[in-house]
């Protein structure tokens, strides 16, 4: 992946890649690591910032001092941006100049305040012991002192140093101990060796508060040893604010007050370059898809590289974030391999570790941005009013300015969700995003945000596999296959099969079909008020989408042997409702030609009839029952259908009751979403008359009901069976009326 690094990127002879706070040498890292460490360089060798020379610098004031004063220098930056690495290069400069003792101190490794100082001195103690011109004397003046010293400490507990009553306080304390002749002849000895102590304490940033206290406490008792230098790294906003809730006044201006009385030299480092930042990161990037084995082409390369520029570099400004955000692809790449767009899996993977408020809102509130703002409310640039999208992005990056919101939304959010931009994306478009796995798809959101497929979803790496052992198994191993997929995946399975139907080859399209056709009973019959057909319907037109890639001439008997097929009949009805074609169906939808429908129909006509001389289709089907009806009679006739259904109705006349139920519809309550009976509308009578004689239907209800229905009401009270009667006699009192008025509106 060298182009994405090229493409914005710039050359160095140096092949080594930082990985964190402090570049580690990536290219060194063994290949079977998963993570990138957080240790800092060894050497300026490996410095990729340029910062080097800023270390020498400081280096080179320090060993050339020739001031026998003490010293204290504070090095300032955030959190990961390489403060370590630079007292790493600072103690590499300092190795050439025989005067100077770097010394480094760990702050973390002591519980206490009093443990801290005598850790402290004991430290100095153990490094200058194995100076020659110090020895055993070194190592003794130290301890005693620093023992002394922490005596005194802990002697006055509860006392807060500050600038003014400490002097007075400690300086009582220590002038009784005998603490200024040891300073004086730990002064000689040194004075004496010609050395200089630079004493590094990293880290300090990370301290609790009582900690940091301490540490700065430390330093001001003891940075009065001449031929003494102290460098102190931390983030100075946070040292700041620690300091401040005891000195002064309160508050960060408080604390920086008090650094002042401390810190002599201030220096904060240099930041790091743009550019050598965005190529490490590339690098880091070129990593994880080479261990995720995923290889991406040019046109993935472009989605990502001006997003990520523009909308997340802005935010990617230490090396450790670079590191946390290569780290966080090396985890979850191989999770969504071949499952995703993967340039835009790695763009919002950035925005959740940069904008970790605004990728929550965008998980938890798909609709804004997969479907965009109304366009009555859409954001309005010569308003002064903001819109929904631009509130949720002012509560999801409170500490960025307007500008820096609108470049998040023009460069970051417009390229991933393109129906947030003001552009009109029509539901056209959402085929063309499915297809390319884009994360503005509703079918592949959920997969940027659970790391893989989530529950009732099918896999895109394995669809093909699937399709394979549909078309070639026999009908037990092809029932088998579809039953891993069987409940809550079967939905998004037909959907899968759907989207790509158009790539099946001629000789796997009907055994394909045939597949779904005869294991019907696994489709799920959804209910509610916005399914419309559910998986049945979908599935019947995926039958459809697959008949149409056999040839003509071989269609029509392809699509019998899927009709005689078909499990349950309900699927079967379905399916020659999308296989034949009336005048309404567009072009682009016809499987055969007008004159095949009546094979079509006959065929299933007589599935029908033969499913009935098992026993009465309006018990057997239920609500599926009118549609079989209404085949059965569009296949063979009115009168072969009403000569079957008047003899189950001569020996038991009641079951015309159970009969006209199947034709009531089903409502359901706006508030509750529950199913609520509806009631026997105009066109289901219709249907009915058109499979038996309503005059007919009417005799078998007055004779069972009797003259109550002479004057029907159509909310009636009593039993679901004569409410339904009534409303039949209703319509059909209706009915007889219009007929006998021809002239008057039909609306009427």
């Amino acid at each position: 992946m060298r182009w994405i690094r090229s493409l914005f990127g710039r050359k160095r002879a140096s092949t080594t890649c930082t990985t964190d706070a402090s570049t580690h040498e990536m290219a060194k890292e063994q290949p079977e690591s998963p993570y990138l460490s957080d240790d800092p360089i060894r050497s300026k060798t490996q410095d990729r910032f340029g910062r080097a020379p800023f270390a020498a610098r400081i280096a080179e004031t320090i060993a050339k001092r020739a001031d026998p004063s003490s010293i204290v220098i504070g090095l300032f930056g955030p959190w990961g941006d390489g403060k370590t690495s630079v007292l790493k290069m600072m103690e590499e400069s300092l190795g050439p100049h025989q005067n100077a003792i770097a010394i480094r101190f760990n702050p973390w490794h002591f519980p206490s305040e009093e443990a801290l100082l005598r850790g402290f001195f004991a430290t100095l103690a153990e490094t200058l012991g194995k100076e020659p011109g110090f020895k055993g004397r070194a190592a003794e003046l130290l301890g005693k002192y620093g023992g002394l010293l922490s005596a005194v400490s802990v002697a006055l507990p509860g006392v807060d140093i500050n600038p003014g009553e400490a002097a007075k306080n400690l300086g009582e304390a220590l002038s009784k101990v005998g603490l200024d002749e040891l300073k004086d002849e730990i002064d000689a000895l040194l004075l004496e060796s010609g050395k200089r102590l630079v004493i590094l304490i990293d880290d300090i940033d990370r301290l609790d508060r009582n900690e940091t206290h301490a540490i700065f406490k430390l330093v001001k008792l003891s940075a009065s040893f001449k031929y003494t230098c102290y460098v102190l790294a931390f983030d100075d906003d946070v040292v700041s604010a620690a300091l401040g809730e005891r000195y002064g006044a309160g508050g960060a201006e408080a604390g920086r007050a008090f650094l002042e009385k401390i810190i002599q030299v201030p220096l904060h480092l240099p930041p790091a370059d743009r550019l050598s930042l965005r190529e490490i990161t590339f690098e880091g990037l070129n990593r994880a898809l080479q261990q995720a084995n995923i290889s991406i082409d040019q046109s993935q390369v472009d989605k990502f590289t001006r997003p990520f520029v523009d909308g997340l570099e802005p935010k990617l400004h230490t090396p450790r974030l670079a590191k946390q955000y290569i780290n966080a692809l090396l985890f979850s790449l191989p999770l969504v391999k071949g499952e995703v767009n993967i340039a835009e899996f790695m763009l919002i993977e950035g925005l959740r570790l940069l904008y970790p408020r605004l990728y929550i809102a965008i998980r938890d509130e798909p609709d804004m941005f997969l479907q965009g703002e109304p366009r009555d409310i859409a954001r309005n640039p010569l308003q002064a009013q903001p819109s929904p999208l631009d509130e949720v992005l002012a509560a999801a990056m409170p500490r960025s300015t307007a500008k820096e919101r609108d470049i998040v939304r023009r460069r970051l959010l417009v390229p991933l969700f393109p129906r947030v931009d003001t552009m009109m994306y029509g539901p056209e478009w959402d085929k063309q995003w499915t297809a390319e796995q884009r994360l503005c798809s509703s079918r592949y959101f959920k997969r940027y945000f659970v790391y893989g497929v989530p529950e009732g979803d099918i896999a895109d790496s394995g669809i093909d596999d699937l399709i394979a052992s549909l078309a070639t198994g026999d009908p037990e191993a092809q029932r088998a296959t579809l039953n891993k997929h069987a409940d809550r995946a079967m939905p998004r399975l037909i959907e899968r099969l759907r989207d790509r139907a158009e790539d099946v080859d001629e000789i796997a399209a009907l055994p394909l079909a045939l597949a779904i056709v005869r294991n019907g009973d696994m489709l799920p019959r959804e209910r509610g008020p916005y399914v419309m057909g559910g998986t049945f319907l979908q599935a019947a037109i995926l039958v459809s989408q697959l008949m149409r890639q056999i040839e003509m001439a071989h269609r029509l008997d392809a699509v019998k042997t899927v009709i005689e097929a078909a499990q349950p009949l309900a699927l079967g009805s379905e399916c020659v409702r999308w296989l034949t074609h009336y005048p309404d169906k567009p072009e682009a939808h016809r499987v055969l030609p007008d004159d095949a429908n009546d094979a079509v129909y006959e065929l299933f006509a007589g599935r029908v009839r033969a499913a009935s001389a098992e026993g009465p289709l309006f018990l057997a089907a239920a609500m599926d029952a009118p549609g079989l009806y209404w085949h059965w009679q569009r296949g063979r006739g009115k009168a072969e259908v009403e000569e079957h259904l008047r003899g189950i109705f001569e020996q038991d006349p009641a079951s015309m009751d159970a009969f006209l139920d199947t034709y009531v519809g089903e409502g359901w309550e706006v508030a509750s979403g529950m199913p609520v009976r509806s009631f026997l509308q105009r066109n289901s009578y219709d249907s009915i008359a058109s499979c038996i004689s309503a005059e007919y239907v009417m005799e078998n209800l007055r004779e069972r009901y009797g003259a109550e229905l002479d004057t029907p009401e159509y909310h009636s009270d009593g039993s679901s069976a004569r409410k339904v009667a009534h409303q039949f006699a209703a319509i059909h009192k209706a009915v007889l009326e219009q007929a006998a008025q021809p002239n008057r509106a039909e609306g009427a």
